[in-house]
């Protein structure tokens, strides 16, 4: 669920990352916030999900690929419902 504020959330780490990455098209890193933002669509507790698309986003613009920040079986499981 998103809502305006993570929403204006998700657009500072764009702007932050497009300066961060100005070699870069900013096409580029916009797709990368945006790839990173979409990994966390179902997901209830949001308030970390800025934070998280922008470290996500930023591994993904440094080459080290879209590698989840933790393991998968230390993350809780996902309910649909």
């Amino acid at each position: 669920m998103e809502d305006a504020d993570e929403r204006r959330q998700i657009g500072e780490v764009q702007e932050r990352l497009i300066a961060a990455y100005s070699d870069r098209p900013s096409q580029t890193v916009a797709a990368a916030v945006e790839a990173a933002y979409r990994h966390f669509d179902g997901i209830r507790v949001r308030d970390f999900v800025p934070l998280l698309v922008e470290r996500r986003a930023n591994a993904s613009l440094n080459g080290n690929g879209s590698a989840p920040m933790a393991d998968s079986h230390l993350a809780p499981p996902h309910h649909d419902d």
